[in-house]
């Protein structure tokens, strides 16, 4: 099968943190939409931050990825996120995002190390190196040149209490997501 298709039998899986509606809101209203060059807003109910993309999964082995994303948790404390900078993603080459970037705090961290060595399909020297905690507000147009963020911003933070594991279905207008489960965090 191609994994570019995913078959009636798969689930495209990815583990994420999503912000409160009112963050959500209040990071794309920081877009300045009529600069940017064409590109689709993220929809507010799907801002989120990917800790781990898990892909193609059988359904038969949601079970085993459920229960790989609750040891994840386990003895995880929530933590507090702030949304403090505009930038533009891949940050060389074509642009093709638009996102907010967050600190990384310890406990966020660490959930994504251990989604990373429990769910990570292909293992890449310093992975963990290279994650850059964000959430992605717009999306460009194949071929987009010009597109270029990097300011601060002023956001409230916020809480995380939980993570999700989200079911995503690609199509023409973009990913439908749909949560599978939720993992509460430990608390503080």
């Amino acid at each position: 099968m191609s994994s570019s298709r995913t078959s009636q039998s798969n689930l495209r899986l990815f583990v994420a943190v999503y912000p409160p509606e009112r963050v959500a809101r209040a990071l794309l209203a920081e877009l300045d939409a009529p600069s940017i060059p064409e590109h689709r807003v993220t929809p507010v109910e799907q801002i989120h931050m990917t800790l781990q993309f898990i892909g193609d999964t059988r359904t038969k082995d949601l079970e085993s990825v459920r229960e790989s994303v609750e040891r994840s948790v386990s003895g995880v404390h929530s933590f507090m996120l702030m949304p403090f900078r505009l930038l533009t993603l891949p940050e060389r080459g074509p642009a093709r995002l638009i996102a907010a970037s967050t600190a990384a705090p310890t406990p966020l961290l660490e959930i994504h190390r251990r989604l990373a060595h429990r769910l990570a399909r292909e293992t890449r020297k310093n992975a963990s190196d290279r994650f850059l905690p964000h959430f992605t507000l717009c999306r460009f147009a194949r071929g987009t040149t010009g597109a270029r963020a990097d300011r601060e911003i002023a956001c409230e933070p916020f809480r995380v209490a939980s993570v999700s594991l989200v079911k995503s279905v690609l199509r023409p207008g973009g990913a439908a997501h749909a949560e599978v489960a939720r993992f509460p965090l430990a608390d503080d």
